[in-house]
């Protein structure tokens, strides 16, 4: 893909950016000595990108992402895509976990709020969270349900005069040991519609409990949220009472496509650090580079990447965005590419390789989730299965 002037100049600030302020602070993150969420506010501020949601906001728009490029020009609107997808790529070559906390909070709290909020909820509660204010979450996942978010959800709502009151649980909620707004999914016991919730950390009877301990993304807090007889404004509907199940699948389209796109930045990053490493290193009198094995893995290595960097490219630069299938099928081939790149690279490096210095065993490990989250392995296969069977 040959870059645009103005897209070198964009990939160049974040990567900059991402390389002279986040990786320092990447050792404290991973150790959970420094939180992440004041370096997001930061980073919002000095890339710019509060401004950026200020423009949003003060139009006022809602409807879906293709929609808020009305009344820009096809090559500014291109372009604006292209900013969105590089700063993820930059930030998860960097830190995936911090990309996962980031977009969590500002893009599927903050941006479905934006999307689908009513002109209130975006001025009380997603504006504090796109200028990295406000720590969001996104509240789906129950204990006992899998993924099968919709069919066993437990967390309820029964209307009491100006309030709903909720009660059950999540669990595997990311940023929720810090969380100050919960967007959360619950059935509502009147007519058993799935609807959305903007509930307030000072919300009597929501609590959450203590961060997992995890195998990688460890700089993103995760915890279960409980709702303990939680009263809920009306207006506190997002949106206003939707009902449609469909902007819950779209939200998760979106969420499988920023995997997707973590996925690939993994995937590039591990492969360049194991292509300079083959390179450098010397064995038996030569780089290691010379040997055909380490050619092999390379070769490999480049394929995947090159075929990953095609499809997140490519769905970038299409204004409609992708499909529940294609979705689907982005997320399960990228994801598996970030894990398969980055053992390689661990091979590749050998017992350095395992040791935190050279980065591919974080990076490795944070990878794992991108198989998990946004629905496993298994079910994007029976989702691919399922659409491509219906046509």
């Amino acid at each position: 893909m040959e870059l645009t002037e103005s897209q070198v100049a964009i990939r160049d600030l974040y990567r900059n950016y991402m390389t002279n302020e986040l990786e320092p602070r990447t050792p404290a993150f991973e150790s959970c000595e420094e939180s992440v969420f004041p370096f997001m506010k930061k980073m919002i501020k000095d890339l710019g990108l509060d401004m950026a949601a200020d423009a949003i906001l003060k139009k006022g728009r809602g409807g879906e992402k293709s929609e808020k490029s009305e009344g820009l020009d096809d090559e500014t609107a291109a372009l604006m895509r292209y900013a969105e997808t590089q700063l993820i790529i930059e930030i998860s070559r960097i830190n995936p976990g911090f990309q996962q906390s980031f977009g969590v909070s500002v893009g599927l709290c903050g941006g479905n709020i934006v999307i689908r909020g009513t002109q209130e909820q975006k001025e009380k509660y997603a504006v504090p969270l796109l200028r990295g204010e406000k720590v969001g979450c996104w509240c789906l996942t129950e204990p006992g349900a899998g993924s099968d978010a919709f069919g066993s959800m437990k967390t309820s709502v029964k209307r009491d005069g100006d309030f709903y009151v909720m009660n059950g649980s999540k669990t595997f909620i990311t940023n929720g040991p810090d969380g100050e707004i919960f967007l959360v999914y619950a059935r509502n016991e009147e007519d058993a519609s799935i609807q959305a919730f903007i509930v307030e950390r000072e919300f009597e009877g929501l609590s959450t409990g203590k961060p997992f301990k995890k195998m990688g993304m460890r700089c993103s807090p995760t915890s279960e949220v409980f709702f303990d007889n939680v009263r809920i404004p009306v207006s506190n509907i997002l949106g206003g009472g939707n009902k449609d199940r469909n902007h819950v699948r779209k939200s998760l389209s979106r969420e499988r496509m920023g995997i997707s796109i973590m996925g690939y930045a993994i995937a590039d990053r591990c492969f360049e650090i194991a292509r300079d490493y083959a390179k450098e290193r010397e064995q038996g009198g030569q780089p290691i580079a010379n040997y055909q094995l380490i050619q092999e893995r390379l070769a490999r290595m480049y394929i995947d990447v090159s075929n990953a960097r095609r499809i997140v490219y490519g769905s970038s630069a299409s204004a409609e965005g992708l499909s529940a299938l294609d979705a689907s099928a982005a997320k399960l081939f990228l994801a598996e590419v970030g894990t398969r790149v980055a053992t390689q690279a661990i091979h590749i490096l050998a017992g350095y390789g395992y040791m935190e210095e050279y980065k591919v065993e974080r990076l490795m490990r944070d990878a794992m989730l991108l198989e998990l989250g946004g629905g496993t392995t298994e079910i994007q296969i029976l989702t691919i299965a399922r659409h491509i069977l219906a046509e």
